[in-house]
């Protein structure tokens, strides 16, 4: 953070009486707001580190895939499991592997990359540090139907009796309905827990909102009632859309000189905000 933003970003905490940044773009896992869907997400997937079956994590853009990912994995000891995440998945096969092998640490410029390599490479690091491998695939609604099918090759190897990965996908509706097509049946079949992760309710979308600023230091009502709702409604309770919705609606305030945020304050921040935000 260079002189200018810190000076900014002080004054924005002064002004609203707060220790840290609400509505942060980027979550720390060891503090973040935990529903009810994502403690059922989360103990199902904990439920695929023992059945070492396929998880597939379905949700629409913003709604916290990635946020239940980082919270898993803060959760997954590495000490008991191999973790290899995959968070640019690859369409061509060949690439996949070759982004397995590089979050498994393995130069590819002269490792090279086929299904045979990866599979004697997982097959190795199984044996040798007796830790399961656990391949997590984000923003997995951009692989075709040939390398998901090449992914479910890879769960038909087994290494002292018992699978050689245990496979999660991260992804959009996209994935889903690449799923359901007839070439995917013998990939779909395998799954052991589909996970779709809707928006939050309207309560949802308040305690969240409460919470973000209470985690920030805040010990007053910032947000007026009417303005909450309008907020959810604009949302549809997409945590996304909401940290943004809220950080704008703060940020007007600040430059209008209110102490709350009204409903009147928020219809003015949405005259002005981007396309898939404004009206």
């Amino acid at each position: 953070m260079n002189g200018l933003d810190e000076m900014i970003t002080n004054e924005f905490l002064s002004y609203w009486d707060l220790q840290r940044l609400p509505f942060p773009k980027i979550c720390d896992p060891a503090n973040t707001f935990v529903n009810a869907r994502f403690e059922q997400a989360l103990k199902r997937l904990n439920q695929l580190l023992y059945t070492r079956e396929i998880g597939v994590v379905i949700g629409e853009a913003g709604n916290g895939k990635s946020t239940l990912l980082d919270i898993f994995l803060s959760k997954v000891s590495s000490t008991r499991y191999k973790v290899i995440l995959v968070s640019v998945p690859q369409n061509k096969p060949r690439e996949l592997y070759r982004a397995i092998s590089a979050a498994m640490g393995v130069n590819t410029s002269w490792f090279g990359a086929d299904a045979l390599k990866v599979v004697d490479l997982l097959t190795y690091s199984y044996i040798e540090s007796n830790r399961p491998n656990l391949i997590l695939i984000d923003e997995a609604h951009v692989l075709t139907p040939a390398t998901l099918n090449e992914l479910r090759l890879l769960t038909n190897t087994k290494v002292k009796n018992e699978p050689l990965i245990t496979l999660m996908f991260f992804g959009q509706p996209a994935l889903s309905s690449t799923l359901k097509l007839p070439a995917m049946i013998p990939l779909a079949q395998r799954v052991g827990a589909w996970i779709t992760l809707g928006f939050f309710n309207e309560e949802e979308s308040f305690s969240y909102l409460d919470w973000q600023l209470k985690m920030a230091g805040s010990k007053r009502e910032i947000f007026l009632p009417a303005a909450k709702k309008a907020i959810f409604r604009r949302s549809q309770g997409n945590p996304r859309m909401i940290n943004r919705l809220c950080w704008e609606s703060l940020n007007q305030g600040c430059l209008d000189g209110t102490q709350v945020i009204t409903e009147e304050l928020f219809a003015h921040v949405c005259e002005n905000l981007g396309p898939h935000l404004g009206n």
